[in-house]
């Protein structure tokens, strides 16, 4: 699939700087904010750093806005002439994640450099997600500039540790909740382009919102030894019994389910699905649900969307030398969980699973969370939005397999969209989030700030109610 041949209405504010949009995204990039657990290994200094830059190139949010900070998030409020509206929050978040030191030398530019190169922004945070930051910020500067005078209230939410625990969006919530705030919409990062193939339609692309999170949890599995020889291994190893306890939890079927939102997501889906078996089975979602799930738990790309997943990703080393049996061994399992399961359910059900010389703790983690209406007001904007420049795309509410900041602000809000507007090549996206050469195309930067502008003129203009 080629992304770019997605784009249209490229012609759309041409007065708008793209050059210095994205000198500004580049110099953001330089900005280190590498969150991290143990907070005393973060630099503040970078977050002041960004923060300094908002203040000096956005000069028409600065004289209109109010602005409050919380540790290193920022909230900016754009106050609405008419109060009878819901404010709109705009989110993203400033961290990023730290780039492994041995994979350096394989970066083309500098991971911190923020080159401008070869079609190119470079740099950890072009594509997670400084460019919908600086997008944010963009489109509302554009607007402010032209004299324009926002009806409902805009939020501009920065919080400094999403890729971590999430403190910062849950103090700016906790702010909004004491001053009795409800928000009409939450714009998050996330969601997914697919080729329509995947759902029985080859004639289009699908566009997946995210309207609700898996939950998240990571638990972990322990077995104890004093460790011995290992020519007696009579009772077996921990490291054994550990083995034998992770083939358990990752091998056992566990039913899936089908949510309400993916359940909607087929009904639009319906009159572009020309491919057995979903074809036939889509004419009545409700009665084939059964087999409808099968299909999805079988589907490599879609069975994320159905099932909980279970990955090991840690396990503590083993013994100094192969003659030697190991001690205590742990492993760690991470859970994305569908609505259904909570970390309550998993946790019995493994204890119970799983014999008594395996220990099971929960570790951290949320339950999933609650889903946004597709027949919102947000949601709708947001299809109409991104209708305009990817036309062929089918937009459909879906489900979000990978943690964000948005299910922190459900307290203040009942419609959380997930959906990064800037559509990159598949291929540059797997390469580049979280991992080496991140980086994001001029032409996907410029379509995306195309899309927040006009987001913002739909939902937050005088023509908005």
């Amino acid at each position: 699939m080629d992304i770019y041949q997605l784009y249209a209405s490229r012609h759309d504010y041409p007065d708008l700087d793209y050059d210095k949009a994205a000198e500004h995204l580049s110099q953001a990039i330089r900005c280190r904010t590498v969150s991290h657990v143990d907070t005393a290994e973060t630099d503040q200094s970078q977050f002041e750093r960004l923060h300094q830059l908002i203040r000096e190139n956005y000069p028409f949010i600065m004289k209109n806005a109010a602005c409050k900070t919380f540790g290193n998030s920022l909230l900016i409020e754009l106050s609405g002439s008419d109060k009878t509206l819901k404010p709109a929050m705009f989110i993203a978040h400033q961290d990023v994640v730290p780039v492994i030191e041995s994979t350096v030398r394989k970066w083309i530019h500098d991971p911190f450099s923020g080159d401008i190169s070869a079609g190119f922004i470079w740099g950890r945070g072009s594509l997670d997600i400084k460019e919908m930051l600086i997008g944010f910020l963009e489109a509302a500067e554009y607007l402010l500039s032209k004299g324009t005078k926002f009806a409902r209230t805009v939020y501009l939410a920065f919080g400094e540790d999403e890729e971590t625990v999430g403190s910062g969006a849950k103090a700016i919530c906790r702010y909004l909740l004491s001053e009795g705030v409800e928000l009409e919409f939450v714009w998050d990062e996330s969601g997914k382009i697919r080729d329509g193939k995947t759902y029985g339609a080859p004639a289009i692309t699908v566009g997946e919102i995210g309207m609700y999170e898996k939950g998240y949890a990571d638990f972990a599995f322990r077995t104890r030894s004093t460790g011995g020889h290992s020519s007696l291994p009579f009772y077996g190893t921990s490291l054994g019994n550990l083995a034998t306890a992770i083939n358990a939890v990752v091998s056992e079927k566990r039913p899936g389910s089908l949510s309400e939102t993916i359940k909607e997501s087929l009904r639009i889906l319906q009159p572009f699905i020309t491919e057995e078996p979903l074809v036939s089975l889509v004419r009545n979602i409700d009665e084939n649900e059964e087999a409808i799930l099968e299909y999805f738990l079988a589907d490599p790309e879609l069975f994320a969307l159905a099932a909980t997943t279970k990955a090991p990703t840690m396990i503590t080393p083993g013994a100094p030398a192969a003659n030697v049996m190991p001690g205590d061994m742990e492993a760690v399992i991470n859970y994305r969980m569908v609505p259904g399961d909570t970390i309550e359910s998993l946790q019995q059900h493994y204890r119970s699973l799983l014999p008594d010389n395996v220990e099971v703790t929960f570790l951290r983690g949320v339950n999933a969370s609650r889903a946004s209406r597709h027949d919102s007001f947000g949601f709708r904007s947001l299809v109409r939005a991104l209708n305009r420049y990817y036309p062929d795309v089918v937009f459909i509410p879906s489900a979000n397999t990978a943690a964000t900041d948005g299910h922190n602000y459900e307290p203040v809000c009942s419609c959380v969209l997930r959906f990064t507007p800037f559509l990159e090549d598949n291929a540059i996206k797997a390469e580049g989030i979280h991992g080496t050469n991140e980086r994001l195309s001029i032409r996907a930067f410029q379509q995306g700030l195309r899309v927040i502008v006009r987001m913002m003129e739909i939902s937050c203009l005088k023509q908005a109610k």
